[in-house]
């Protein structure tokens, strides 16, 4: 059948001319205020160009990231510290940029095409990673904010009590020891996982180019290189420098605007779409307590007023101690780490006696950008495309989230958590440590907000037993389920992946040793007849906290929306 198919000369590409190095600043003005969250503006309705067209599911934002950090002598009215060479490792961003967005809607003409949800980074992280395929990790994932492998659950520890305990980095559950191995897996005989580290971190911090070091590969830094740091910054490379007794890592965070909103993945060719995106992103300021810097001793731990993040903490502060290989990253006097994630510069920061606005350096991009592609098809097909297409529907699933906290140990959990949803097609629930106080804390705050953690890229290994979700009175699961690895891939396996596994190939990246360390609970409600799918239904879910400490959880119910986009005006109805 194929081959007898009339072929034509414009098969292989139906474009005259394709350009996709066209972008728009925000509408911020260069103000940022990098305080909580910073909401980010875009006027995407100056694209417009009544002769190309723009396809919606290559959009990407880009974030002139900052992160600057600085060490100091006392928790109070210290003084500032010039780091060491082992310092450029103290900070990286957790995996997938998506986790600097808290939450995003867009507006078309007038009209809400998504929502405001909050953590759609944790919803859309779980959903990517379901998608992607090793071979996606490896080729797409470091321009994302991922590295080759993705974060080691198997180097985490888990520090119960508030206090700063000797040698530990960080209290609560943390994930942040970089160099504690060579490996990510086990290393040492006898002690399961003390020794192992987090390699993921490891190429994360290779990420930045470190133009402070004359001492290493002589490739970057100084005049005397192949490339100098001015040169780096004239292409917009990551790379790390100091000012002063300042540290600041520049970097530039690629959005994938189609992974955040399902919409625009699927809307596709269209001449205008008069849209206005807005990305609220995770911006704030920590100070880590430090205790018996440059020994064995090394200790990190916060408290939850040394955090001014209001919900993600994208940023994570590593652990090194001199005991491991290298050295400390850590000065032997310090007391305190004052660090920070931003756009573009820092603000007034008032930890530890200092103020990381004091001293910048100038983020070589000023403003975020978006880029879009300007595209020019062959005009038979344009006219074919538009005149088919002046009332195109487009069918997308977007989510709410609910979020539960302190559910005691052993307790259940029943409740309504949503009511008169219409198309609902799956419901995840995330687990994450409860944000208790007392002698049994952990962290003393949402785990998520944890700068020692990689929550939420990565969650921990709470158990949820006697799961289930009921739709419109009605169990979806035949029993209740206490959910093992091989529930989980039937739940998720035809409904959160982009090539089926009927024909024998798989992808997603969540594998068994990766899913029991970082439990995701997936349930696919989707099938269903028709007549059920179009009425507004209650969602039920209830469960048994089967973990030693109390739990916070957030859930997402995933539904089918849709609208109605003319391609040639934008025009869009809903």
């Amino acid at each position: 059948m194929k081959t007898s198919e009339p072929q034509d000369a414009t098969d292989y590409s139906p474009y005259s001319d394709k350009q996709y190095n066209n972008y728009i600043n925000d509408i911020n003005n260069g103000v940022y205020t990098n305080n909580s969250l910073t909401l980010v503006n875009f006027d995407l309705g100056q694209i417009y160009n009544s002769q190309k067209f723009t396809e919606t599911s290559e959009l990407f934002a880009v974030l002139p990231i900052a992160m600057v950090a600085g060490f100091s002598t006392n928790v109070g009215a210290g003084t500032i510290i010039a780091p060491t060479s082992k310092s450029q490792a103290l900070c990286t961003i957790k995996s997938n940029y998506l986790n600097l967005i808290h939450q995003a809607d867009v507006v078309v003409n007038g009209k809400s095409i998504e929502q405001c949800q909050p953590f759609i980074n944790i919803a859309r992280h779980f959903q990517l990673i379901s998608e992607m395929s090793v071979n996606d990790l490896a080729s797409l994932g470091h321009s994302i904010g991922f590295s080759p492998t993705l974060d080691n659950p198997k180097a985490a520890k888990y520090q119960s009590q508030y206090d700063t305990l000797a040698g530990g980095s960080g209290n609560g559950y943390n994930n942040n020891r970089v160099f504690f191995s060579s490996s990510d897996n086990q290393t040492n005989a006898g002690d399961q996982n003390t020794s192992t580290g987090n390699a993921a971190n490891q190429y994360k911090i290779g990420r930045y180019v470190d133009v402070t070091n004359t001492t290493g590969q002589g490739i970057y830094g100084n005049s005397n290189t192949l490339m100098t740091a001015t040169q780096l910054q004239n292409e917009f490379r990551p790379y790390y420098t100091t000012n002063g007794n300042y540290m600041f890592w520049h970097d530039f965070a690629v959005i994938k605007l189609n992974f955040l909103f399902e919409s625009l993945n699927k809307i596709g060719l269209t001449k205008k779409l008069d849209a206005q995106l807005r990305l609220w992103v995770n911006t704030g300021t920590v100070m880590v307590r430090v205790e018996g810097a440059d020994s064995t001793n090394l200790a990190y731990n916060m408290t939850p007023a040394d955090n001014t993040f209001s919900n993600t903490c994208p940023l994570l502060i590593n652990y090194q101690s001199s005991s491991s290989t290298g050295g400390s990253i850590v000065p032997a006097t310090t007391k305190a780490i004052v660090a920070g994630l931003y756009i573009n510069k820092p603000p007034v920061t008032s930890f530890a006696g200092i103020n990381l606005a004091v001293s910048i350096v100038q983020h070589p991009l000023t403003n975020c950008r978006l880029y879009y592609s300007s595209i020019t098809v062959d005009p038979q097909k344009s006219i074919d495309y538009v005149q088919r297409n002046r009332n195109k529907k487009v069918i997308y699933r977007s989510f709410v989230t609910n979020s539960y906290n302190g559910i005691g140990v052993g307790s259940s959990f029943n409740a309504l958590v949503n009511s008169g949803i219409v198309h609902p097609t799956a419901v995840l629930i995330c687990p994450f440590i409860a944000a208790t106080t007392g002698a049994n804390a952990g962290f003393g705050d949402y785990q998520w907000k944890s700068p020692f953690d990689t929550c939420p890229a990565t969650l921990s290994p709470l158990s949820l037993i006697n799961l289930q979700v009921g739709i419109g009175g009605q169990n979806v699961l035949n029993s209740t389920l206490s959910m093992t690895y091989e529930n989980f891939l039937q739940q998720v396996n035809l409904a959160e992946q982009l090539t089926s596994s009927d024909f024998g190939v798989s992808t997603g990246l969540i594998s068994q040793g990766y899913w029991e360390q970082s439990k995701w609970y997936f349930v696919n409600v989707e099938r269903g007849n028709i007549a059920d799918k179009l009425q507004p239904r209650n969602i039920n879910v209830s469960f048994n906290n089967n973990s030693n400490v109390p739990i916070d959880v957030i859930i997402f119910t995933f539904y089918n929306d849709q609208l109605t986009i003319d391609v040639e005006t934008g025009i869009v109805t809903k």
